[in-house]
């Protein structure tokens, strides 16, 4: 693979993760509007409970510790 080409690549996945967390950001205020901070907080046991079960160790897992920093920002 050519350099520009993992460049491009690189590139591509950093907007994706943008977008999703442009989505994700929009969700948990409209979580917030209609459920308050206890919505968030039942989404955010629901998203470590899946990340637990995703497994850790391999060559990408997910952070828990993130997962939640994200959704306690938006209680």
């Amino acid at each position: 693979m050519t350099d520009q080409r993992i460049i491009d690549a690189i590139n591509s996945h950093g907007s994706d993760i943008k977008n999703i967390s442009c989505i994700l950001a929009g969700l948990l205020q409209q979580l917030r509007e209609s459920q308050g901070a206890e919505g968030i907080e039942a989404a955010r046991l629901f998203a470590v409970t899946v990340a637990q079960e995703m497994g850790q160790g391999g060559p990408t897992s997910p952070d828990i510790d993130h997962i939640s920093r994200v959704f306690n920002q938006h209680k």
